[in-house]
């Protein structure tokens, strides 16, 4: 064959093809085909034509057989074996710019884990075990507060060398911690309700029983929303004449639980987050109950989502438990106005503490304003394990602050440690945990739950803001007045405050 031929040969695709449908399917077929005998003696130009060919289709079945090497032995079980020993991936070729192609992925190559490649970061977000971790690892117990991507990315980077912990497992741990925490149903047999929240926990029962929850002034409004044969039970008629002010209160609180329940609905159907349900529904309700009287008495509420527990001293003794992301969401304060007495004197005892906080969080917005009651909010399809352990913590953080600012007064050993009242939050429904420290047993009993209500309904509403109300009462009348006694080392009737 003349070089014209040839070069006519390599330029015709038809020959290529009619060429190509003569190469055997498998290399087994080579011995017993007319094509070995026929095709033995070819040029060299004719074999480098063929050579790249089967290299172009080995790169494009990257699992079919290899081709026959063109210098194997003619005789047949050593042709044999050298066809078997000759590799799937072919060496790499250069292309017109003298870069060198890709080679076919090794299929005993190992597996490149997720997140190295950019286009692969973004299966983190929807990987199961990055969202379990995202909520069970030892420092991001949360729940399901939303993550950005880069605290993802961030996150997925360290996951490696972290140890995870379940929140059944800290759960676990937690009773065998240094101060020991356990759970108990109301009533248990194990553990006893405590005496000095007997009173609250009656009067959150009778709340229940919804009598007396709506004004008489706002029933021919109410009657359409609520039914006209509702009970006569649930109207609360004043003992004296009502004021337009009073009815003013009535109608606004009216209105606006209207709009609260609206909010909650909303929530739920849209699957908001747990900062909407925060801002458009917990925030409101807290409002609406402290507004006016209790706020005059120094009682308030504050979102703390972004407070944190400021020493791990502060922790229990858990083995993998961190500070991180330990967050409750909202808390009810003593905070005194500005510039009163009882304002100064807790301003002095905290400028005099090391950490400049009077709580178990350094915060700036509460450092100065005793934490009373701590509140933990999940959504309806919330972990009540995680919020179980988060509580857990953050009660155990308080309850060591406060033997911390008695030894400060040196009044530690002269003033029992209060009840601590928790609010625990799933979706509607509002559940009151009472906590009580032990001296004896170096123990915390957490007693659930007192239902305070719930967001589904207008009559739940009224319940939530008269049970918030009680609590409020609780705090202005008994907690605040032990926390000036122990804390503060002064008698709180000089202040005006407590009964």
């Amino acid at each position: 064959m003349t070089g014209s031929d040839i070069r006519s040969e390599r330029s015709d695709p038809r020959s290529i093809e009619s060429w190509l449908s003569e190469h055997p399917e498998f290399p087994e077929h080579y011995e017993h085909t007319a094509w070995l005998s026929k095709h033995r003696k070819r040029t060299t130009a004719t074999r480098a034509i063929g050579s790249s060919k089967r290299s172009a289709l080995v790169i494009i079945q990257p699992n079919a057989m290899a081709p026959p090497s063109p210098t194997k032995d003619r005789t047949g079980s050593k042709g044999k074996q050298a066809a078997q020993k000759i590799p799937i991936t072919p060496k790499t070729t250069r292309g017109r710019k003298g870069k060198q192609s890709e080679p076919p992925e090794d299929p005993e190559a190992t597996p490149r884990a997720i997140g190295q490649h950019p286009l692969l970061t973004s299966r983190l977000l929807f990987d199961p075990r990055s969202q379990a971790g995202a909520e069970v690892e030892a420092g991001n117990l949360g729940d399901d507060h939303s993550l950005s991507s880069d605290d993802s990315k961030q996150e997925s980077s360290t996951r490696s060398s972290q140890r995870t912990l379940s929140p059944r497992k800290a759960r676990a741990y937690m009773q065998d911690a240094e101060i020991s925490v356990q759970l108990a149903k109301i009533p248990s047999s194990d553990y006893p309700f405590p005496s000095a929240a007997q009173p609250l926990r009656n009067d959150l029962r009778a709340l229940q029983k919804r009598k007396g929850l709506l004004d008489i002034s706002i029933r021919e409004i109410a009657k359409d929303k609520l039914g006209i044969d509702e009970e006569d039970a649930l109207y609360k008629t004043p003992e004296n004449t009502v004021t337009p002010e009073e009815s003013f209160r009535h109608l606004r609180t009216w209105y606006n639980v209207l709009e609260i329940e609206s909010a909650a609905e909303e929530c739920e159907v849209e699957d908001d987050a747990e900062a909407s349900w925060n801002t458009e529904v917990h925030s409101r309700i807290l409002r609406e109950a402290l507004r006016g009287h209790w706020r005059s008495k120094n009682i308030w509420y504050k979102d703390i989502t972004t407070a944190r527990i400021f020493d791990k001293e502060l922790l229990p003794k858990v083995p993998g438990l961190s500070a991180k992301n330990k967050l409750v969401d909202f808390a009810i304060i003593v905070r005194p106005q500005v510039l009163s007495v009882l304002d100064g004197a807790i301003k002095r005892k905290c400028a005099s503490m090391p950490p400049k906080t009077i709580n178990q969080t350094d915060a700036s917005y509460v450092r100065n304003k005793p934490i009373a009651i701590s509140m933990e909010v999940k959504r309806p399809a919330g972990n009540e394990d995680i919020a179980v352990v988060e509580l857990q913590t953050w009660v155990t953080a308080h309850y060591k602050m406060l033997k911390v600012l008695l030894d400060s007064n040196n009044a530690l050993g002269t003033f029992d440690l209060p009840i601590l009242p928790l609010v625990q939050v799933q979706g509607h429904t509002w559940n009151l945990w009472i906590a009580e420290y032990k001296e004896t047993e170096n123990q915390i009993i957490i007693h659930r739950k007192i239902s305070l209500g719930s967001t589904d309904e207008v009559v739940g509403i009224y319940q939530l803001i008269a049970s918030v109300q009680r609590l409020a009462q609780w705090v202005a009348e008994e907690y605040q007045a032990w926390w000036i006694k122990a804390v503060l080392g002064v008698d709180p009737k000089t202040l005006g405050v407590g009964s």
